[in-house]
Formats: structure tokens, sequence, C-alpha cells
């Protein structure tokens, strides 16, 4: 049965969206592209950057935002033309919802290295958590530009049409992003929203019952509530 569609697209983009956006900067961490220009390693008395990073990275995964955010600012401070770095330093203010740093530090990793399709996507994400949508695109689209294939910028960039009420081109980025790396459980979780809000409830049902076989801890509930 079609949900009452007074109430349902309010509630889809309130309660749907927001566990959906929520997600997006998991998938970044998880992800974290290579793409990086060649570190410049100093060795300055005790210091090495490399090694310093990794700790960070250490931290971070830990979930000590903080004190990873330290090591980093640390190599930063030495070696301020580390774009690897700047690029996990932006990502920490990220985890922790500093979105001004974070966007600080992309753009400051992005006059190093314009071409960093990770970076760029990564800034897009930022951007869009800033509701700054059309900027967001833009950077998901120069990210694309310098790698077709990198999925998570389509990832990205489906959360920008969906928040713009373009459903059916957010179906189309989510599909690719499947379709480039199909481990994305959270794009089946995405396109089943999008789907929903373009009136395709079936399609909805069916992303949601992947996304659910795929461990999306969100998807039952929604599968139990729309798709008797």
């Amino acid at each position: 049965m079609t949900p009452n569609t007074d109430y349902i697209p309010i509630f889809m983009r309130v309660f749907l969206g927001t566990i959906f956006l929520s997600l997006a900067t998991t998938t970044v961490g998880q992800h974290f592209d290579t793409v990086r220009l060649e570190k410049n390693t100093i060795i300055l008395g005790a210091f090495n950057d490399e090694k310093i990073i990794a700790e960070g990275n250490r931290l971070l995964d830990s979930g000590m935002v903080q004190e990873a955010i330290e090591k980093y600012t640390t190599v930063v401070e030495l070696s301020p033309m580390n774009v690897e770095a700047i690029s996990r330093r932006a990502f920490a203010y990220l985890q922790i919802d500093n979105y001004s740093n974070s966007l600080n530090d992309y753009d400051i990793a992005l006059e190093i290295d314009s071409t960093d399709y990770a970076n760029l996507s990564n800034r897009a994400l930022v951007k869009w958590y800033l509701k700054q949508y059309d900027d967001a695109l833009v950077d998901c689209n120069k990210s694309l530009k310098y790698n077709p294939n990198y999925a998570y910028a389509y990832f990205h960039k489906g959360h920008c049409e969906y928040t713009l009420g373009n459903y059916r081109e957010a179906i189309n980025c989510y599909s690719k992003a499947i379709e480039l790396d199909s481990t994305i459980t959270r794009a089946f979780y995405n396109r089943g929203v999008a789907k929903f809000e373009a009136d395709d409830i079936s399609g909805a049902c069916a992303d949601w019952k992947i996304a659910r076989e795929l461990g999306h801890k969100m998807a039952d509930s929604v599968l139990k509530k729309y798709c008797k």
C-alpha cells in the first residue's frame, strides 16, 4: 500500500535523509584514497612525518580524534607541503563536525594538488554538510574528471542531487557508485530513499532488501514500515 504522501516526504527527508548523511562520513574514513603527492620526509632530530602520520591514523581509527589532529598538526607545522597530513587532518575535523576547519584544510591540500580526486570528493562532502550544494556538485564533477571510476565521487554526488530534489539524478549517481563498487551498502540504501521520493516504491523496497542483506542496520525498519 502506498504510504500517506502528506506525511512520508517530510519523514523521509528528515529521518532517512539524516541517516544516510551521517553514514556518508563513515564512508570517507573507510575508503580514504591513497592518491597523494609524494610526501617529503623531513628528518629534524627525531622527527619523521611518515611515522607521526601513521600514529595519527592509528589514533583516528581508535576514535581518538583530537589526539590524531594533534599528530597531523605536528607534521603540518614542520612540513607544510605534506598533503597527506593536511588531508588526514581535514578528515579528522570532519569526524567531529568541525566543517570550517575541515574545509580550510581541504582547500589548502587542493592548492598544492588540484587534481587530487579523493580530496575533491571529500571536500564536496564537507560543502554538502555546509549546505553549499551547488559548489559540492562542482567538486564532485571535478573529481570525476580526474578519475571517472571513483565510486565515492558518485556516492557524494548522489547526496547533492538528492538534497536538491533531483531524485532521478541521485538514483543514477548511486547506481553508478554501486556499479563501480558493489560493497557500498549505503548506496543501495540511499538509492532506495531516492526511489521512494521518485514514487518508485517497489524499487525502493528492492534496494532496501539488498541493503538489509548486506548488513545496513536501518534497512530492516523501513522495510517493515513501508514494504508490506
